[in-house]
């Protein structure tokens, strides 16, 4: 069964990796898997949240923060130390590299366990743009497998870690709002659309 479940991984990973291959998409998929790409817009997203957003605001940045430190960290820090999972631009031969190789270890994806945390809170806030932020996820999770830096499921179980520590920390901030008397999320809509 494991080794099925590898030859499948393999598989669409060179689905991925070759049969999507094109100029367009490598210079696509370049851009958005850097997140230095996106801090400028990103910093100006949050500080808007910080002074125009409330409460609400406030707590979406600090779930944010923390979130992403804990998938980051986490995932970089302590899983792929303990997997040793070769990236497979490192392990397989012929492998399409747009964006270079990198040395570190693969399992699982940081890129995706970030991506999860935030999506999934973003979710969480603003629920009619979910669709967006699911496609923005699996756009940056593709990528990783795109330009031969993760396997599928490295991607997977990144998404996964990173749901998770957002689950925990949403239900976290929901318990700590109750206990020092802030609006939890789900009585807080009518403020955030007013003030987001």
């Amino acid at each position: 069964m494991a080794q099925a479940l590898s030859q499948w991984d393999v598989a669409l990973f060179f689905w991925i990796n070759h049969g999507w291959s094109c100029p367009f998409l490598d210079s696509f998929f370049s851009f958005i898997t850097n997140f230095r790409n996106f801090y400028i817009p990103l910093a100006f997203l949050f500080a808007y949240w910080l002074w125009k957003g409330g409460s609400s605001g406030r707590w979406l940045v600090l779930s944010l923060g923390l979130s992403i430190l804990l998938a980051d960290q986490t995932s970089s820090h302590l899983l792929k130390d303990l997997v040793e999972r070769a990236r497979p631009c490192n392990a397989l031969d012929g492998v399409l590299t747009p964006a270079g190789k990198s040395s570190a270890y693969s399992f699982p994806s940081s890129h995706a366990a970030n991506m999860g945390a935030s999506m999934f809170l973003l979710s969480v806030y603003f629920r009619s743009w979910t669709w967006a932020f699911i496609l923005i996820a699996l756009l940056v999770g593709s990528s990783r497998i795109y330009l031969g830096l993760h396997y599928p499921s490295d991607v997977l179980g990144g998404f996964l870690l990173g749901i998770i520590f957002g689950f925990l920390v949403w239900r976290g901030a929901e318990k700590l709002k109750q206990a020092f008397g802030f609006p939890r999320q789900d009585t807080q809509k009518r403020v955030k659309n007013k003030k987001i």
